[in-house]
């Protein structure tokens, strides 16, 4: 079986083809708006599981991934979507080392994925 760390590493940071079909769906505008959305929602994500992470309140950080894991899935964001849900996973069973590892593997696939957005804007 594939560890998670293997698995979310084969994931890509954003689907573009699921960024290409939303595209044409909305209208170039609607969808530009969509993903500056999606960026502002997915910083001050950040910055509250930052925060749940260093308070060690492993509930809200299960919150936090729930919704996270939700808008990641909506923008394709598949290595977010993945790690968000295995992040959810371990809090809920408050494995403190395997929170740890998560969250900043999940951490850096945040911001990968927030500067790729960003980069498709352009």
């Amino acid at each position: 079986m594939i560890d998670w760390q293997t698995l979310q590493e084969k994931l890509p940071l954003l689907d573009e083809y699921h960024l290409q079909r939303m595209e044409q769906e909305l209208g170039p505008s609607v969808f530009a708006r969509l993903l500056r959305l999606f960026i502002e929602d997915g910083q001050q994500l950040g910055k509250t599981l930052e925060l749940a992470f260093l308070d060690h309140s492993w509930a809200q950080m299960a919150l936090s991934c729930h919704s996270l894991k939700s808008a990641c899935g909506s923008y394709g964001a598949l290595r977010c979507q993945y790690l968000s849900e295995k992040l959810e996973q371990s809090c809920n069973q408050q494995d403190e080392v395997t929170i740890g590892q998560q969250y900043k593997a999940w951490q850096s696939a945040l911001a990968a994925t927030l500067v790729a957005a960003q980069d498709r804007l352009k």
